[in-house]
């Protein structure tokens, strides 16, 4: 499968927004709750209800970091 440039933002972030809600979760409630019978579960409930979350505030934010970033950037 080929992915056009078009696109290669967007499948990044989904991505980067899937693996870093997993591990950032899996962090807190592991920390919070403890590894017993409900952690996978409420790992689960946790990680889903942040990647709902944090996927749109990306797709919205990460293009406007961008075009700020582009104006100090010198070639």
């Amino acid at each position: 499968m080929k992915i056009t440039r078009k696109n290669e933002m967007k499948i990044t972030l989904v991505i980067m927004v899937f693996i870093m809600t997993m591990i950032v979760t899996f962090a807190s409630v592991a920390m919070n709750v403890g590894f017993n019978e409900s952690f996978l579960l409420k790992w689960i409930k946790a990680w889903g209800f942040s990647f709902i979350i944090a996927l749109p505030v990306v797709m919205i934010i990460m293009p406007i970091i961008k075009r700020t970033i582009s104006k100090f950037i010198v070639d």
